[in-house]
C-alpha cells in the first residue's frame, strides 16, 4: 500500500485595471494681461536712462578737467531756492506719483481670457471674443459694420445697420443679440451681451 500526497495547485491571478479612469490633469491657469505695469516699466526705464547720461557726461567732463556739467549747472539753478508753497506741492506731486508707482507695481495683473466649455483648459481672451461677437454680428440682415469690446463680464457690440429707428432697428438688435450669445456659449460663463444699434447714412446705402 502506498501513500501518495498531492502539492496544492495555485491558480494564476492577473492584475485587475482600476475601476476609476485615468487621473485628468488639471488645466492651466488662466492667462494674465499686462497691467499697468506693461508701460510703467519702460517709463522708469526711460528716467533711468536719463539719470545715467547725466551721471555720465558729469562724470567725463571731470575727468576731462572741466567743471561746467549738465548737472552741476541744474543744481546751481535750485541753489538759493527758499521754501514756498509752490516748492511743497511739487515736492507732495512728486510724493504721490512715486507711491502710485509702488501700488501699480504691487498691484495683480488682471485677467483678460475666458475658459472654454469642458475640461480642456483652452481659453479665449477678450480680443478673441470680441472678434468672434463682431463676426456673428456681420453676419445678421441688415447689418452693414459691427464693432465689439470684450471684457470678462460684458461684450458691447455696435452696429450700423440698414433699418431706420424704432421697431426696425429694435428687431435688428434683438437678432443680433441672439445670434452672439449662441456664439459665445462655447464660454464656460458666458458675458451679457449689449447691442447698441446706429442707422446709416445715405452714403451708406
Amino acid at each position: 500500500m502506498s501513500l501518495t500526497t498531492e502539492r496544492p495547485t495555485s491558480t494564476p491571478t492577473t492584475p485587475t485595471a482600476p475601476a476609476s479612469g485615468p487621473t485628468r490633469l488639471p488645466p492651466a491657469k488662466l492667462p494674465t494681461g499686462p497691467g499697468t505695469i506693461g508701460w510703467l516699466g519702460p517709463v522708469l526705464a526711460l528716467l533711468l536712462v536719463g539719470v545715467a547720461v547725466l551721471v555720465g557726461q558729469d562724470a567725463w567732463v571731470r575727468l576731462q578737467g572741466g567743471s561746467t556739467t549738465w548737472l552741476g549747472s541744474a543744481t546751481s539753478a535750485l541753489d538759493g531756492l527758499a521754501p514756498s508753497a509752490a516748492v511743497a506741492a511739487v515736492g507732495v506731486v512728486v510724493a504721490l506719483v512715486g507711491l502710485w508707482a509702488v501700488v501699480a507695481a504691487l498691484k495683480p495683473r488682471t485677467r483678460d481670457a475666458l475658459p472654454l466649455a469642458g475640461t480642456s483648459g483652452a481659453h479665449l481672451r477678450t480680443a478673441d471674443v470680441a472678434r468672434l461677437a463682431s463676426g456673428a454680428a456681420d453676419q445678421v440682415d441688415g447689418v452693414l459694420r459691427a464693432r465689439s469690446s470684450a471684457r470678462r463680464r460684458s461684450v458691447t457690440v455696435d452696429v450700423t445697420t440698414t433699418a431706420a429707428r424704432g421697431g426696425a432697428a429694435d428687431g435688428v438688435a434683438d437678432r443680433v443679440r441672439a445670434r452672439v450669445e449662441h456664439a459665445l456659449r462655447a464660454l464656460e460663463t458666458p458675458p451679457r451681451v449689449k447691442v447698441r444699434t446706429t442707422a446709416s447714412k445715405g452714403d451708406d446705402q
